[in-house]
């Protein structure tokens, strides 16, 4: 099938209708959208049609470095994956066809020669951990497309809240969850937009709490104006802000732990969680994870994803998810020389972490 593509400037029509899709993720939204713009990444947003049929849409962002490179999702942003967000179910083959007739069309139109897209739909999903080597991605090796890939956690919460009760693990989440209810820990959400800077100030203190004691840095999408313009594009409805509070040794109130949640229908996200480390002997963090689960089930939303390879969090009743991430190049030697640049970007992180 041969596909026409149309960059647009989005209308709400076009996020209804975005929203209503069964690929529709947090990272498919007006809002996310809005956020990319304030941090710099200028968003993509393409109509797809065929045979005078609305097949659905492209959503990433476009960003400059020596050359114009497009991605969905466009790194350092904290979106784990994006990509299309089609009107109806559709095959793994028939994804692969559209992203390569989609390549060839910003190609041509935009001089664009490198894209990535990181694809939900498109991921293996194992029940225990597997090297993502031991995996078989058929489909992009038949279309002789190069990917890396990357390893995450997710949960179901489509499924009935008793259900994700017994999933939890015993020892190291339910009692966790009791004991922070016994200390008396309550969760609160953020309701009104004035209080978003005070959340996100605290949020942030917790952050960097948590990452010296890792002698590392917060990562790029976690800088304080960063969350500030994430938490302010997605309300009301497509961001959950919690705290948890508890009364500490000397019966002061404080704020213990604080996380923020994306949802959307087909998947949501984990964005960021943290908490004070002199806090933890409460427990809060069980049960700031187990208050977003709740809520994001309440509200529909589908797959919550935890991002990262942190094994502790298979506790919540989580299971493995690997994707691909795809690269369209007309040059192949910037497959090679990205993945390079990325590495040695980790490593030089890394180091400079522990200085």
């Amino acid at each position: 099938m041969d596909y026409l593509f149309h960059l647009i400037e989005s209308t709400e029509t076009d996020w209804q209708r975005i929203e209503a899709s069964p690929d529709h993720t947090c990272f498919h939204s007006s809002g996310w959208s809005n956020y990319l713009d304030h941090i710099g990444r200028r968003p993509f947003i393409v109509h797809i049609s065929a045979d005078n049929k609305d097949i659905g849409y492209f959503i990433g962002a476009k960003r400059r470095l020596v050359i114009t490179l497009l991605g969905s999702p466009i790194d350092s942003s904290g979106t784990y994956s994006q990509g299309l967000c089609l009107l109806e179910p559709t095959e793994p083959e028939e994804r692969i066809d559209i992203y390569k007739q989609f390549f060839q069309w910003v190609r041509r139109q935009y001089h664009i020669h490198y894209m990535q897209v990181c694809d939900w739909q498109l991921r293996t999903v194992t029940d225990e951990w597997m090297p993502p080597t031991q995996l078989d991605f058929n489909v992009l090796d038949a279309a002789h497309i190069p990917y890396t890939l990357r390893t995450t956690f997710f949960v179901d919460t489509r499924a009935a809240e008793q259900q994700l009760w017994t999933n939890l693990n015993y020892k190291s989440c339910k009692y966790a969850i009791n004991k922070a209810q016994k200390e008396g820990l309550s969760v609160r959400r953020i309701e009104r937009k004035e209080d978003i800077p005070a959340f996100i100030d605290i949020h942030h203190r917790q952050i960097q709490d948590v990452f010296d004691r890792k002698g590392m840095k917060p990562m790029h999408y976690q800088r304080k104006e960063h969350l500030m313009a994430l938490c302010e594009s997605l309300f009301p409805d497509k961001v959950i802000m919690l705290q948890v509070c508890g009364k500490d040794s000397d019966g002061q109130e404080q704020c213990m732990s604080s996380a923020i949640f994306c949802p959307g229908k087909a998947a949501s996200t984990y964005f960021t969680g943290a908490s004070f480390r002199q806090y933890m002997k409460y427990c809060p963090n069980e049960l700031m994870v187990w208050e977003g689960m709740k809520r994001l089930h309440a509200m529909g939303a589908g797959d919550l994803i935890f991002t990262g390879v942190a094994h502790y969090k298979k506790k919540f009743g989580s299971i493995y998810a690997t994707l691909p991430m795809m690269v369209f190049t007309s040059f192949g030697i910037l497959f090679t020389l990205r993945t390079f640049v990325k590495k040695a970007y980790g490593r030089m992180r890394n180091i400079l972490s522990k200085q």
